[in-house]
């Protein structure tokens, strides 16, 4: 189940929509957690709320990205692909000013 899923490593190659103005590498990002959210969706179809490491490119950890995300939600599920239909950044953890106390 992935909500039981906590801190877990993924291993991110610069996604193929950045490559033009990214340089190509292998950047190690951390999903802290996960809930899933089912109530009025069809069966294949759910709302993930995910906490992530600063820089992980959520989009490419839910279809894969060509497997350049892996682990990716369709190889934790065990299907063939996974898409999305809407992402929205609901919060951004960020101490400020930096050293500083915070808000």
């Amino acid at each position: 189940k992935m909500e039981k899923m906590t801190d877990l490593t993924l291993q991110q190659e610069t996604p193929i929509r950045v490559l033009h103005r990214r340089s190509n590498a292998i950047r190690e990002k951390v999903v802290h957690n996960m809930k899933v959210e089912r109530e009025g969706m069809k069966d294949n179809i759910f709302k993930l709320l995910v906490s992530t490491s600063a820089g992980t490119y959520v989009k490419e950890f839910v279809h894969g990205d060509f497997s350049r995300t892996v682990p990716n939600i369709g190889s934790l599920l065990g299907c063939s692909s996974a898409d999305i239909l809407a992402l929205d950044v609901e919060e951004v953890e960020l101490a400020w000013p930096p050293g500083g106390k915070g808000v």
